[in-house]
C-alpha cells in the first residue's frame, strides 16, 4: 500500500471475498441474478406524434415478433389513458440432432419463449375516443386518436343555485 494514497479520514474497505469460496458458495453466481438484470424485461420501442394538422395523435409502437392476436389495446374507465398491451407464449421441442420429432425421445429438448409488455399513454383533454383507429403493418401497430380542437371542448359555463331554504314562519 502506498503511504501517500491513504486516506486517514475514511474507514478501512472491507477484506474482498473470493466469488465461488467456501464462506460464499453463491459468489459466481450473484452476477447472473442481477436484480437489475432479472428486471430488465423487453420493451418495445414506441414514439408518440401528433400530425401534421394537429387534428390526431399518433401512437407507434413496434412489436416484433407479436401476432396481431396477441396484442390488446384499452381504454380506461373515464376516457383518458390509452393502454397497448401484448402477451406471447411459444414452445418449440426439438430431437438432440436439433431437426424437431418427437417429444418423449431420448435427448429431446423443449424451448419455452414468454414475453409481454404493457404500455400506457394519457390523452389529450380534446381526444375524439369514439374515433379511435388501430392497424397493423409488418410487426408495426400504429394507433391514431382524433383531436376534436380547442372549439369543441366543453366551456366554462355558471350553475344556478336554488334555495331550498324552508321560509320562516312569521309570527300569528
Amino acid at each position: 500500500m502506498d503511504f501517500f494514497a491513504l486516506d486517514l479520514f475514511q474507514p478501512p474497505a472491507p477484506p474482498q471475498q473470493r466469488r465461488g469460496s467456501a464462506a460464499n458458495p453463491w459468489g459466481l453466481w450473484r452476477p447472473m441474478m442481477d436484480p437489475s438484470l432479472m428486471n430488465s424485461a423487453w420493451q418495445p420501442h414506441a414514439a408518440v406524434t401528433r400530425s401534421d394538422d394537429g387534428k390526431a395523435l399518433n401512437v407507434r409502437v413496434e412489436t416484433p415478433g407479436f401476432p396481431r392476436d396477441h396484442l390488446n389495446i384499452e381504454l380506461s374507465d373515464d376516457r383518458s389513458l390509452l393502454t397497448v398491451s401484448g402477451s406471447m407464449h411459444k414452445e418449440t421441442t426439438t430431437e438432440e440432432g436439433g431437426d424437431g420429432g418427437d417429444a418423449a425421445s431420448p435427448g429431446a429438448f423443449t424451448s419455452i419463449q414468454e414475453r409481454q409488455f404493457s404500455q400506457s399513454y394519457r390523452l389529450p383533454r380534446d381526444a375524439d375516443v369514439e374515433n379511435i383507429k388501430a392497424d397493423y403493418v409488418h410487426g408495426v401497430l400504429s394507433v391514431t386518436v382524433p383531436t376534436k380542437g380547442a372549439d369543441e371542448l366543453p366551456q366554462k359555463r355558471s350553475i344556478a343555485i336554488e334555495d331550498k331554504t324552508p321560509a320562516a314562519k312569521g309570527s300569528e
